[in-house]
This record gives structure tokens, sequence and C-alpha cells, in this order.
């Protein structure tokens, strides 16, 4: 297959690309060229398909933000190359805090306890946008705090101290496939992981999600149980097979991104 990497994507995804036996010629297009590639300049994405398309494409992979936003994904819908990528309304998940929150609490899964008053410190005090999060330990510090972030969407919460997790996924408008390196964790917490991505699972179904893509869940472990903290689109991180068994199709990046294609990850 003929593959394509746009925006300005991480080298373990051209590294996964290029161990896969599926790969037959890498192009790349955007902010990042890599050695030995070839790059395709374009001014627009009218431009991007067309010559996408004059050096057949099978498959484009996209965890550009910025591009998402300035609409990738609607452009490719409306072409014949297949590009894997979340879309504007599921960015929202990362893009708004309190969209996603809403969202999970919807589907009865966990979230750190939203607070409208400052019971008891220390607290976190988060923007809706994801870049934005502070420990605050007394009611002057919050107060200082709230004056800074003044001009910001804010919201308290309960400060959830625990072990961090990071749930890495793949939607194909039907399943999800976890990756998940589960050695670390007990038993208690294998068992409340696997009801936590029923749960998610449940939830994309159920609202119809119409994206192909990969996205990373930020959960905690709270009072014995799942919290999700957070989502982020389109991370592949680059243990995304571990551990690390015996050589197998399910462990082919590209086999993995086609499969989701004719939605033939469950």
């Amino acid at each position: 297959m003929n593959l394509l990497v746009t925006g300005n994507f991480s080298k373990n995804i051209i590294d996964l690309l290029k161990k896969s036996k599926y790969s037959d010629k890498i192009y790349t297009a955007g902010n990042a060229s890599v050695e030995g590639l070839s790059n395709i300049v374009y001014k627009n994405f009218d431009e991007l398909i067309r010559k996408s398309i004059d050096v057949k494409i099978d498959i484009a992979v996209n965890t550009d933000n910025d591009l998402i936003e300035k609409g990738i994904v609607e452009a490719f819908n409306s072409s014949r190359i297949n590009l894997i990528s979340v879309n504007k309304k599921w960015l929202n998940l990362e893009n708004s805090r309190l969209s996603a929150k809403k969202l999970l609490e919807h589907y009865k899964i966990n979230t750190p306890k939203t607070l409208q008053i400052p019971s008891k410190f220390p607290l976190m005090i988060k923007t809706d946008s994801p870049e934005g999060e502070y420990i605050v330990s007394s009611m002057e510090e919050l107060l200082e705090i709230m004056e800074v972030l003044k001009n910001k969407k804010t919201f308290l919460e309960e400060l959830t101290e625990g072990e961090k997790f990071k749930i890495f996924a793949i939607w194909d408008k039907k399943n999800i496939k976890y990756f998940c390196p589960e050695e670390t964790l007990t038993e208690v917490q294998k068992d409340r992981l696997e009801l936590l991505e029923t749960k998610l699972n449940f939830m994309f179904s159920d609202e119809k999600a119409d994206f192909i893509g990969f996205f990373t869940i930020n959960s905690v472990w709270y009072k014995n149980d799942w919290y999700v903290e957070g989502f982020e689109a389109g991370v592949v991180p680059e243990n995304i097979f571990e551990p690390k068994n015996e050589a197998s199709a399910d462990k082919d990046f590209v086999y993995i991104l086609d499969s989701a294609l004719y939605q033939k990850l469950g």
C-alpha cells in the first residue's frame, strides 16, 4: 500500500509504517519532511488530494489538530482517499474539558467531581481548554489563580491523586481497539479497566461517532476505580504494541489501519 502522513506528525508514526509488511511507499505532506521519503507540497486540500490520487495513496493518516480544525477530514471524505483522523466534532473531546465531562457523566463514566464551591483544599482549578490546570492549597491561592484566569472559562474539581494510566485506542465507526500495556495493573484494576472500556465503546457507538481515528483516554486510579480526566486526539504512542509478544497481524500498524477502514477491529 502507498501511505501518506499529513501535518506536524511524530517520528514514531513513520517508524510504525516502515515496519509494516503491507507498506510499499510512504509520503509525507506538511510541516515535517523525513529523509528518504517523498514530501507532497500543497497550497490547499484540493491540491493535496489531487496529488495524492496521482501517486496512488491508499491510506492517509493525520494526527495534526490544526489540520482537523481547517477541515482536512471533510475534504478527504469527499474524495476517494481514506483518511485516518478524528474529525472536528470529536476533536472537541480534547478541546473542551467541560463538553467531554458532560458526555462522560451522561454515560455513567467516572470523572473527577466538579465542585460548586471550594469546600476543602487542596483542589484543582481547570480551564475548559486543555492547557490550563492548577492545584491550589488555600482560598488565597485560589483567588490569585482565578484573577489570572479571569478571561477564561474555568471550573473547580476534586483533586484525584492516584496512578495515572493512558488508554490508547482506535475507533472504526463501529468498534474500538484498545492498546493498553497492563502488566503493572492489579487484577482489580484490570477488571475495572475492562468495564471502563466497555462503557466507552457503548458511548461512541450510541453517539454514532462519525470518524475513523486514534485517540487517548487519560485516566487515574482513584477510590478503587478508574476516573477519566480527559482526552487527546490522534496520539499514536511508540509503545502501541507492548507487551512485545510474537509477531502477528494485529501488531502490524498498516493492517490495523486497513481493518479500521472496513470496520473489522471488533
